[in-house]
Formats: C-alpha cells, structure tokens, sequence
C-alpha cells in the first residue's frame, strides 16, 4: 500500500481545522452546517477531521453557508514553502496566491488550471460576490449559464458569480489563468 501524500495530508488537515473554526466561531453545529449546505454531516465531520480531501464545490458550500470569503479555509502559498496546495474541482485546479483585506472588501487571488475537455458547473455564490478572470494559454468559456464568453490568451472578464455558471475547457490542453475573487463588505472577516 503506497505511503499517504504528506502534503495533501497536511493540506486536508489544515482546511479542515481552519472550517471547525469557522464553524464554531458562527456558533453552529455540525448538523446545522451539514443542512445548510446539503452536505453529509459524515463528510463534513471527515472533513473537519482531515480524513477527506476537501473539493472546490464542498468548500463553496461550506463558505458560502458560513458568510465567508472561500480563502478563509486556506492558506496562500508561503515562499519558502512553493506553489500552494490546489483546491480540485471537476475541471479547475484553483491555488491561492494572496488574499487582500480593507474596510470595503477581501480580494482573493488564485492560480488557475483548467482540464483539458472538462466542464464544471458552479451553485450561485453569495450575493455580490465577483470573478475577474485573465487566460495565460489555452481556450475557455465560462460566465453565467446564460451569458457564457469565450476566452483565449490574454483575454479577460468580470461577471457576478451569485448565479449558477460554469467553466468549460475548449482546448485540447489545459488552461492557465488568473482569477481574482471580490468579496464585498467582507472586510472584516479574518483570515487566519
């Protein structure tokens, strides 16, 4: 049986400490969580205890539910330590690089990868609460359900995620990108 990862081990162990905390500083219970977002209070418990490896949709849910910006669950890369741990969705592989907090908004800024043929759908985010996305290499289509635009090198956009959206991937080869997450009024929520 081959050896755990040590840093996926970390990773899940420190995410999963930081959603306690979250979730007992908002004085809510596990089942209570567990209702709000629609995930298994057994997921959530594994979660919590770093047994499961947590994905980008469980962790939108989670943070979503507990009124915080998703970075609240992470640590951005450190220099000494390298590229930070990716959050793994259906076709995004999203890294937190910097988190940015004043009186009016938290900014978050993550390092994008998009899979090759793969497509991802997204639960609406809180309200207010915009994607800015920049494609390094690559073709993809992503926005609002009903309002998707196409993207290729150098190319940008903005659209408030508190509707259902998606990203698909239009190349035969992954995409790089930039996203940078705008939580308004968010400012005095802490990170770590």
């Amino acid at each position: 049986m081959p050896a755990p990862d040590t840093a996926s081990t970390d990773f899940a162990a420190a995410v999963g400490a930081r959603v306690r905390e979250l979730r007992e500083r908002r004085g809510m219970s596990l089942g209570a969580l567990a209702k709000a977002t629609g995930v298994g209070k057994g997921t959530l418990s594994e979660l919590e205890s770093g047994r499961r490896n947590p994905t980008l949709a469980t962790l939108f849910a989670i943070t979503t539910a507990l009124e915080v910006p998703i970075g609240a669950a992470l640590a951005p890369a450190k220099p000494e330590r390298g590229e930070a741990e990716p959050i793994r969705g259906d076709a995004i592989e999203a890294s937190l690089v910097d988190r940015f907090d004043d009186v009016s908004a938290v900014t978050e800024l993550y390092r994008v990868t998009f899979k090759a043929g793969r497509e991802q759908y997204s639960e609406p985010h809180s309200e207010g609460i915009t994607e800015h996305w920049i494609v390094h290499t690559g073709a993809v289509e992503l926005g609002p359900l009903d309002e998707p635009v196409y993207l290729g090198p150098g190319e940008s956009t903005s659209f408030t995620a508190d509707v259902p959206h998606r990203y698909r991937v239009l190349s035969d080869e992954d995409a790089l990108a930039t996203l940078l997450f705008r939580y308004p009024g968010r400012g005095a929520v802490a990170a770590g």
